[in-house]
């Protein structure tokens, strides 16, 4: 299970409502600056009030398994195939992969534009989830640049199906998404 970064709604999954992990036999790895940021008391002493709850939550799922869990860098290679760019802003630790199979890329992009019609169309807008706006900023247009560039398959979490396309770059600073046509044939 490749994790990109801690917000509620990327781990939560990883325990059912009862406390047992939902996958007991896969193995959690997660980037290892999310990890040194979200498990640091100091961090979690200084957290606003509206923080506090998210570090308690990333406790309650890591802590049981802490010596299980398998932590990697950027521009690392967590598991084969699946590289991972460090795509900073968003949370501290937060990772976006390139999944390469033969000829084919895919760009996933996480959070870094969170809805594609808001934030690639927008890239300077700052979300109020993004932990540093600016570096958020910084970091969504970079990667709009390297899959405008690249002409690479992009998806992100939050995206409306089809939730894949690629980023077609209008002007200097304009970008647009474009999804993939939707094929049920695999």
């Amino acid at each position: 299970m490749l994790i990109s970064h801690f917000h509620p709604d990327h781990i939560g999954g990883i325990r059912l409502k009862d406390g047992t992990l939902a996958f007991p036999n896969a193995e959690v790895v997660v980037p290892e600056a999310e990890w040194d940021f979200w498990m640091d008391e100091g961090a979690m002493s200084r957290a606003p009030a509206g923080l506090v709850n998210a570090f308690k939550i990333v406790r309650a799922v890591f802590d049981p398994m802490a010596k299980d869990v398998r932590r990697y860098k950027g521009d690392t290679e967590p598991a084969p195939g699946i590289y991972a760019i460090p795509a900073y802003g968003h949370t501290p630790g937060h990772m976006a992969f390139r999944i390469a199979s033969e000829k084919e890329q895919l760009l996933v992009w996480s959070d870094v534009t969170n809805h594609p019609a808001l934030f690639v169309r927008n890239p300077g807008w700052h979300a109020i989830f993004d932990m540093d706006p600016e570096m958020a900023e910084e970091t969504r247009r970079r990667m709009l640049d390297m899959a405008a560039t690249d002409k690479l398959l992009v998806s992100g979490y939050h995206f409306p199906f089809p939730a894949v396309g690629h980023i077609a770059q209008r002007s200097v600073r304009e970008f647009a998404f474009v999804p993939e046509q939707w094929n049920p044939a695999l």
